[in-house]
């Protein structure tokens, strides 16, 4: 990543990286603490980071690769427990203005795992089908349809208050899909809404 120009936030484990968990372990680390209300409960979201830590033991001085390493947990007071934990490293410089802004980074890739890929496999799209039809480029055309129809179907969630509320009258997002493939076959619709609304169950005119 270095060598090609780029940063980096890398999600660093105790169990991978023992040697780094025992130098921070001795290290005078630095903390930065916030409380928030969230609705329901009250969160603290504790960070501490110490920087210029090797990423690993080397022999010569020379070789060492050091990196800024950080952790944050988020804590519930209400049930007594810790509801998150992740240690990371990154060759950004650490600072209590920004380690949030970088944990936040962090945990990022985690959000795009699970609301991305993860949707995209299980939740519909049946992306974990290998598409293996066709001799020439078949597999490919049906992926980019894929991702396409998340494009979309993310952009109407965002943008249409027709969209959101029929989806939000099914929980789970296959059985959504479901729910419009049967409001196609079942009925002819004069327009985007009327789709929606008859989606939705609603079997007068929708409003204007």
């Amino acid at each position: 990543m270095l060598k090609a120009g780029y940063s980096f936030i890398f999600t660093c484990k105790e169990t991978s990286h023992g040697w780094l968990a025992e130098t921070v372990a001795n290290a005078g680390m630095e903390e930065w603490t916030r409380r928030e209300w969230k609705g329901k409960n009250h969160l603290v979201y504790r960070c501490r980071w110490v920087n210029g830590v090797p990423l690993r033991y080397e022999e010569r001085e020379q070789d060492e690769l050091l990196v800024n390493y950080f952790e944050m947990s988020i804590w519930n007071e209400e049930k007594g427990k810790r509801t998150f934990f992740n240690s990371l490293v990154t060759n950004k410089r650490i600072t209590a203005e920004n380690v949030k802004h970088l944990a936040d980074c962090g945990r990022a890739r985690w959000k795009i795992e699970n609301e991305h890929n993860n949707v995209l496999k299980n939740h519909g799209y049946n992306l974990k089908h290998n598409f293996g039809h066709g001799e020439n480029h078949a597999s490919e055309v049906f992926c980019v349809l894929n991702l396409l129809a998340f494009l979309f179907h993310t952009i109407l969630g965002l943008c249409d208050e027709d969209y959101r509320r029929t989806r939000a009258s099914e929980r789970r997002l296959d059985e959504f899909f479901n729910i419009l493939r049967t409001a196609l076959r079942l009925a002819l619709h004069e327009s985007w809404r009327d789709f929606m609304w008859y989606a939705t169950g609603y079997d007068g005119v929708p409003p204007e």
